[in-house]
């Protein structure tokens, strides 16, 4: 269930991330700028936080809940502040770091949530 739930929640963000921009500035460029955001902030955090969640749902679900859910946004704060850091070339990208980590926060949020419900709903089950 969490895949299918991040598989919509990766969809969704990259349809954000297409149409938040207009239509003619859409190139091949920024196509590979935002699906290397993407990856650096959805994609990595989810794959390391869901294994550290599965490597821990057997000692309790509190200790597989918080832990999913602060390492996916460590992680995607993480990863949005090297890209921002590093590839401050990456078309949309610039300003004050603070945004950044702002900006990796949303995503980090959204696949803790998904990882709590996966982990509340695998020990039920």
């Amino acid at each position: 269930m969490a895949w299918l739930l991040f598989l919509v929640f990766l969809g969704y963000a990259g349809y954000e991330k297409l149409t938040s921009v207009p239509p003619d500035t859409v190139d091949k460029p920024y196509i590979m700028g935002a699906a290397f955001i993407l990856a650096a902030t959805a994609v990595v955090p989810f794959f390391v936080s869901y294994l550290l969640t599965r490597a821990t749902q057997l000692s309790g679900r509190t200790p597989a809940i918080m832990i999913g859910f602060i390492s996916a946004i460590t992680l995607s704060v993480v990863g949005y502040g090297l890209v921002w850091k590093y590839y401050g070339g990456v078309v949309g990208l610039g300003g004050p770091f603070e945004e950044a980590l702002k900006l990796g926060l949303i995503p980090g949020l959204a696949m803790g949530v998904i990882l709590a419900l996966d982990s509340l709903l695998r020990r039920r089950a």
